[in-house]
């Protein structure tokens, strides 16, 4: 609305000229955001060998680059929402604080600087020459609260004022992303994530090559745990525009773990800490990550330049000792575990920390070194039975006086019974061995392969139903059903060539049991065929023994005996043809044969008579 002069005169006087300028004026909206305040720094200035350049005309250079774009930015900005920092206060806080007007300042030295001025942003950046009068500029917009965050501007420019005002249009094209991208970060701090999803889209569409709206949207899709192969594109989206982003990087990274892709990620992760060489705590969190990811032979090379560099700083040499375990290099390992065991409390209060470092030991073939850190582990940690396993390990050889010595002092240890167990079975004492097996697994029913122990040993003694009862346990118990059914197949493969030998009908049911219970946990071609082989034999011996029998029920329970083993030997060797086609075919061929065999028996030795009983 426009007043005439008269009204605006009396509305001025009478009630303020801001009151009365217009009635739209006193209902404008109040900015959505605080005034952002807005520090350009001096430039630094490249020379030919790209290195900045600290020449007395180079600094002034550097001012003046940075006072021209200061005015460049200023200008058409909004003062409501922005304002730079202007020349004047700048070089009086400068001067203040001892140093030149001209000198140009570290990242690190502008944070400060932005903290007295409480500047929001930070504009800094490199002039270079060009042949020709032209100028380039490289310049970056960083955030005063995460220096992380940046938006990276090249401009190049036919003259000094071209290049100042192109960079200058380039920020204010740059800003245009702020206000979305701080909506971003205000919603996902709030936990409304569709919100913030929505203001970094938005943001990306007002400025496509925004590289810090494009960062808040890969914060989102973290929070949302959105699929790592999408994380993955975003990052690399803003690698394209900042190739140096921490922020790209790490979610790059931590995308590439997760689709396992190992080499792809390690690689990031070093380009993450080239970033930032000095910070330890990233050092650690990269290292951290390869070695979680598989990459434990990349990080080697890192951890051990800086354990060397700061050998005092333990998390460096616990990270050292961990890669290098993992790599077995085990002169480095040991190198990393002798620092730990003398200068880290935590390692020398750990029993498995002994207990590695004695195995790092005994590989590098250094026995003694083993053999007096497992001592000393054993004297440090008397309650640990695993660290005394170990030793006893270590030591059996020299003396049969350890395990006893141990089992008096750990007699409930599953461990120790197990080692005098194979002790005993060694020394060819395979009853002692098997009560020393039974033992074991009374102590500790999940200690390994502790049930077939006890099978093995039962077999080794003549007394395979033994062995038999006791693998049907640990399938009850619920160990390993493979193993389990492995060692079943084996040992009736082993019943059943024995049983060739003998020729007995009891023999062969012995080694079909075994082989009827391995089928029964894990079937296999293999298991089929060589039940069915196992069955036809049965049916065989058998049918053989019912006409010798001289009591009719004898001779019934033989016939029946081997029908329902013909049942068997047919279903399986069906089920077994893969494992020999010729074979099965001869076995099927012949168990035709003896078909009829079964049921004329059977009809002659079954039968009942009036009174109940066979005929």
């Amino acid at each position: 609305m426009i007043l005439p002069p008269s009204v605006a005169r009396r509305c001025a006087a009478v009630l303020g000229l801001l009151a009365c300028a217009s009635p739209a004026l006193g209902q404008r909206r109040q900015p959505e955001f605080s005034q952002q305040s807005i520090l350009v720094s001096n430039f630094w200035v490249a020379g030919d060998s790209q290195t900045p350049s600290l020449q007395k005309n180079d600094l002034k250079f550097g001012r003046e680059v940075g006072d021209w774009v200061r005015k460049r930015v200023e200008r058409g900005l909004n003062r409501r929402e922005a304002k730079v920092v202007d020349d004047y206060e700048m070089r009086e806080r400068v001067m203040r604080a001892g140093y030149q007007v001209d000198d140009a300042f570290t990242l690190a030295d502008l944070r400060q600087q932005a903290q007295v001025f409480r500047a929001d942003e930070i504009v800094r950046g490199t002039a270079r020459r060009l042949d020709g009068g032209g100028m380039r500029l490289d310049a970056e917009i960083v955030l005063y609260r995460d220096i992380r965050m940046r938006q990276p501007l090249t401009v190049e420019g036919t003259s000094f004022d071209d290049a100042v005002n192109r960079l200058g249009v380039r920020i204010h094209e740059a800003r245009v992303q702020l206000n979305h991208q701080r909506r971003c970060e205000n919603a996902l701090r709030d936990g409304q994530v569709a919100r913030a999803v929505q203001a970094a889209r938005d943001g990306i569409r007002a400025y496509p090559n925004g590289a810090l709206v494009r960062t808040c949207l890969i914060w989102t899709l973290r929070a949302t745990l959105a699929p790592s192969d999408q994380l993955l594109a975003e990052s690399q989206r803003i690698l394209a525009i900042d190739p140096v982003s921490p922020h790209a990087l790490e979610s790059a990274a931590t995308a590439l773990d997760s689709l396992q892709r190992r080499d792809e990620a390690a690689s990031m992760w070093l380009r993450l800490l080239a970033t930032d060489t000095a910070n330890l705590e990233l050092v650690e969190r990269v290292v951290w990550s390869m070695a979680e990811g598989g990459s434990s032979r990349r990080a080697e090379p890192v951890i051990v330049r800086y354990a060397e560099q700061y050998p005092h700083n333990m998390r460096l040499v616990r990270h050292l000792w961990r890669v290098a375990n993992d790599n077995r290099n085990w002169p480095v390992a040991i190198s990393a575990g002798e620092r730990l065991i003398i200068m880290d409390d935590e390692a020398a209060r750990d029993s498995i920390f002994h207990l590695r470092l004695a195995t790092a030991y005994r590989s590098n073939r250094q026995t003694f070194k083993a053999m007096e850190i497992a001592a000393r582990g054993v004297a440090a940690f008397p309650n640990d039975a695993r660290l005394y396993a170990l030793y006893t390990q270590f030591i059996k050889e020299e003396t049969d006086s350890v395990i006893p010595r141990g089992l008096a002092l750990f007699p409930h240890s599953a461990e120790l019974q197990v080692l005098n167990a194979q002790d005993l079975r060694g020394k060819g004492q395979l009853a002692q061995s098997l009560d020393a097996s039974r033992k074991a697994v009374e102590l500790d029913s999940t200690v390994e392969q502790g049930r077939l122990f006890v099978a093995q040993a039962e077999l080794e003694l003549g007394r395979p139903d033994s062995a038999l009862a006791m693998l049907q346990q640990a399938a009850a118990a619920g160990d390993d059903r493979n193993e389990i059914a492995q060692f079943a197949l084996s040992k009736g493969n082993a019943l059943f060539r024995a049983a060739n030998a003998t020729e007995k009908r009891e023999d062969f049911e012995r080694a079909m049991r075994f082989l009827q219970f391995a089928d029964t946990l894990k079937p296999t071609p293999q298991s089929k065929f060589v039940l069915g082989a196992a069955a036809l034999r049965v049916a065989q011996t058998a049918l053989t023994e019912a006409p010798k029998h001289t009591v009719k029920d004898q001779s019934c329970t033989s016939a029946r005996l081997g029908s329902d083993a013909l049942l068997v030997a047919r279903a399986s060797l069906e089920a077994g043809r893969a494992v020999s086609e010729e074979a099965t075919g001869q076995f099927l061929e012949y168990l035709e044969q003896i078909s009829p065999y079964a049921e004329k028996q059977i009809a002659a030795f079954c039968t009942t008579t009036t009174n109940g009983g066979p005929g």
